[in-house]
């Protein structure tokens, strides 16, 4: 009885053991992924800022093209 009791107790320990390395493991990738994300969001709010300044100079080019021709002969 004693010993299957031991057993049980062993069993649920090596259990418990493994979870915890998994649960480690899944930490640790979890963290790399965070990372990942971290790193690719970081990308696309440097994106989008050169895009909106490049949007903006060629904003401000249209608007000096219609002015010059608004002021230029018509043809």
């Amino acid at each position: 009885m004693f010993r299957k009791k031991a057993n049980q107790i062993r069993l649920l320990r090596l259990e418990v053991e493994m979870a915890n390395r998994t649960n480690a493991h899944f930490q640790k990738v979890n963290g790399q992924l965070n990372e990942y994300i971290d790193d690719l969001e970081a990308e696309l709010d440097i994106a989008v800022q050169e895009y909106t300044e490049l949007e903006d100079k060629y904003n401000a080019l249209m608007a000096e093209r219609q002015v010059s021709q608004a002021a230029g002969p018509p043809f």
